[in-house]
Formats: C-alpha cells, structure tokens, sequence
C-alpha cells in the first residue's frame, strides 16, 4: 500500500463510517475503481481505529458518564439514566460480537464480492426509506422511552453491517426508525453503541492479522489510521447537526445512484472493476515452493505469469504433510475468495508410510477448504497430481515399483475426491517419470523448472 493509497483509504474510511453509505462498501470499491489491491477487511478494520479514536474522543465526556454509570448500577442496573444507557450499549454489542465471529470466513470472503456489496447499497436504502416513511406516518416516541428493545434492536442492526455496503450507521438508524426513534437521538446511540464493536474487530484483526498487516507496512497503515482520524471527526459533527432537522433521504438517494453505477459497470466493460489482476492461492509442499530453483521457476509462478494473474500467495513448505499444511493454513489464515486455488499434497505422506485411509480423509478437508477459500467455487481449485520422486536419482537403492504403486495409489484418491467435490484434476505424474535428465532440480529430486513448465502447460489445457 502507498502513501497515497494510505490518505485515500484512510480518507474513504473517515467520511462514511458515520455517514449512512457504507464505509467497508467504499473500500472495496474505491480500490477497485482505482485499479488498486483490495486492502482485505483486516487492512480495513484495523484502519478503523482512526475513526474508534474520533469517536472516543469526541463522546469522550459521555463515555466517561456511562462507565461511572455502569459500575455505580452493577447492583441495580437501570436505577437510573447513565447506568441503563451504558447497560443498553453492552445489549446492543452482544449481537455482533457473537456473529462477527459465527461469519468470520463469510466476511473475508463472499462477502466481499462487488457484486453483494451493490446489491446492498440499495437494499437497504429502499429499508431505509421505508423506515422513514412508517416513523412518520406513526410520529417519533420521545428518547426518554428508548429501551432494551430499542437497544437489541439496534445490536440487531449494527450485525447487518458485517456485509460490506450495508453501513452501521445506516443499518442502526435504519432500525431505529422503525422503532420509532428520534434521528438524532438513533445517530449519537448509534456512534456509541459502535465502539466496543469496532474496537473489538481492529484488536482482532491486529492479532490476527499481524503477518499480513506487516506486509503492507507500518507507514501507511499510520497514515491510514490518522486521516481516518481527522475525516471521522468531521463526519460525526456532520451528522450530528445535519440529522437535528433533515432525514436520511439524502444519503438514501446516494446510495440507490451509488448502486446503479455499480451495476452499471459491472455488466459493461467500462469498470476498472474487471481489469483488476486475478487472485491466486497456491497449497501444497516442496513441489509449490520449488525446491532447488528460483523462485521465477516455481509452477506457481510460472502459472501466474502464463496466465497473466496476480501474484501467487504461496503456503508451503519442504516435507509437509496433509496435516502439516492444514495446521500451516490455520496459521496463515489466506483471505478469499481467491480467483484460483491449486492443491499439491501427499508425496510425504507416502514418504513417511503414512495409511492412504488417513490421507483420504485429511485431502478431502484440504479440498473443501480450498473450494471454499475459492469463493466456494470448486471449478476453481485445480487438484495437482503428486509427481514420482522414485524415478530420481535420490531413490537409488530404494523400491521403485513400490513407491510407484503408493503414489499411483494416492493419486487415485486425489483424482476420485476431486470429481466428486467437482474441481478440476491435472495429471503431470507422467511427466515426472520421463527418462530426461534436464526434468530434475539440482539436488536429484525435485522439478527442474523446466518440468514445471511441463506442468504449468498441462495446467493450461485443463481449464
């Protein structure tokens, strides 16, 4: 991520996370109108500490106020106001807290398609403006009446907008309306309510996204994270004030423009949208990492660059097992949905005289994982044959026939579960067995680049 990437993101991050059009949405979609990387939900929500700072700061003498209230009503929780307000918000957190992880890989992954991110911009516009019309049509209850309905309802809300496009603060004040709520009192519970739920989702994603968010870089994640700041800060004085007399209709009419763009684009090839680099997750063991060649020589690489996709995100390494690399996948935590996604795994599990009964059972959970890190799209995971190391010059001495027969054996498993998940299975075992010096790396066992070539054009045909 640049610097300039850093203040526009952090910018688009500040100005629509209170106002009610949806700040996740736009940082989907400005990278991709821009012909920029998805910064991913984890770059996203860590920027939104920028804007958990503004509001803390800005609420920060009410904030105070319910804390005091909260431990003064822990004998009696809503004795009075400060102490059920500072209870409403704890009601009002529950939901999401609970479904933000129930979600998790939904929210990293097909949520993030352009496609449902437009479909909420207007969807729920046309919610929110059938909440105005029923609040006026059946006139607002005055705050004094807000209550732990009101509050649950809200919590309800905020969970909507775990799906890029649909806005917290739009969903809330969405529900809020049909609860008959006030539009500025919704706005400031709504800003409340939000902290902890932030908060919570950037500290997670901090940890457990620390690998990649060190990839990006410190620099511009800071820079992210103040313009998000100053933007945010603007945006909650904004609103506020704009919501004392005026509706949501203005922000409801952006987003039904908004999302006919959108659309627009996408079923056209005008959107930079389409032009973005195809994502490309490669799993396996030493033969996706390319042991003994460079890295510009790896079959992964070599795809990409034949198929004039993204960068591959490798996750291998040299002796991994079926297990292994499902522990190394948890560790990882790729985010989806990837546009393609291949599968090596096996030869060590046969190296170690590992049952075939116990690869089978371990491939198949690799498999669905990869169909559903490809978006759950399974004519997008291709299914890599496990080459014969016993043809090299490193079996010498060693039962040949035999590894032959485990292999074959392990392949036959491969290739049944692949049709039956229905992704795609691509044989290069035969190219692993020609009598050909030049098909072997250096240290006489893995691919040369010139098999994986071999391999990378097999890969081509199949798709």
């Amino acid at each position: 991520m640049s610097i300039t990437e850093a203040i526009v993101l952090g910018l688009v991050q500040g100005l629509t996370e209170f106002i009610p059009i949806s700040s996740t949405g736009h940082l989907k979609l400005v990278p991709e109108l821009l012909g920029w990387q998805d910064p991913g939900a984890a770059a996203s929500a860590v920027i939104q500490f920028g804007t958990i700072l503004a509001v803390i700061i800005y609420f920060a003498r009410d904030i105070v106020r319910l804390i005091i209230g909260f431990f003064r009503g822990l004998r009696h929780p809503f004795q009075d106001p400060d102490s059920r307000e500072a209870w409403y918000v704890l009601f009002a957190t529950i939901p999401i807290l609970v479904l933000g992880v129930v979600l998790k890989d939904f929210i990293h992954g097909v949520f993030r398609s352009t496609w449902v991110v437009t479909f909420q911009l207007v969807f729920i516009a046309f919610l929110m403006q059938m909440a105005e019309a029923y609040a006026k049509r059946r006139g607002f209850r005055p705050p004094e009446e807000f209550s732990a309905k009101d509050a649950w309802a809200m919590g309800f809300g905020q969970c909507i907008a775990l799906i890029p496009g649909s806005s917290r603060s739009g969903s809330t004040i969405m529900v809020a309306l049909f609860r008959r709520i006030p539009h500025a009192y919704a706005a400031r519970f709504s800003f409340i309510m939000s902290i902890p739920a932030i908060t919570a989702a950037g500290v997670y994603e901090l940890i457990s996204e620390r690998k990649h968010l060190a990839a990006i870089g410190a620099t511009p994640i800071l820079v992210a994270i103040f313009v998000a700041f100053v933007s945010g800060w603007a945006s909650i004085w904004f609103l506020l004030r704009y919501l004392r007399t005026h509706t949501t209709h203005i922000f409801i009419y952006y987003r039904y423009a908004l999302g006919a763009i959108l659309a627009a684009l996408l079923l056209t090839s005008c959107s930079g949208m389409q032009k973005q680099p195809a994502r490309y997750l490669a799993l396996g063991d030493s033969y996706t990492i390319g042991e003994s060649v460079s890295a510009e020589e790896r079959f992964p690489v070599q795809l990409a660059r034949e198929l004039k996709i993204g960068e591959p995100q490798i996750i291998a390494k040299t002796g991994w097992t079926t297990d292994e690399l499902n522990a190394a996948i948890d560790a990882a935590d790729p985010k989806g949905p990837f546009d393609l996604v291949t599968l090596l795994i096996g030869v060590n599990n046969q190296y170690r005289g590992r049952s075939a009964d116990e690869y089978r059972t371990q491939f198949v959970g690799l498999l669905h994982r990869a169909i559903g890190f490809a978006g759950g799209n399974a004519k997008h995971v291709i299914v890599v044959s496990i080459p014969d190391w016993g043809v090299t010059p490193f079996a010498e001495g060693r039962d040949r026939a035999k590894i032959a027969r485990e292999i074959d054996q392990f392949n036959a498993i491969n290739r049944e579960e692949a049709a039956r998940a229905g992704a795609k299975w691509v044989d290069i075992t035969p190219v692993s067995r020609r009598n050909d010096p030049s098909l072997v790396a250096g240290d006489g066992l893995h691919p040369s680049g010139k098999q994986y070539s071999e391999w990378v054009k097999a890969i081509r045909q199949s798709r």
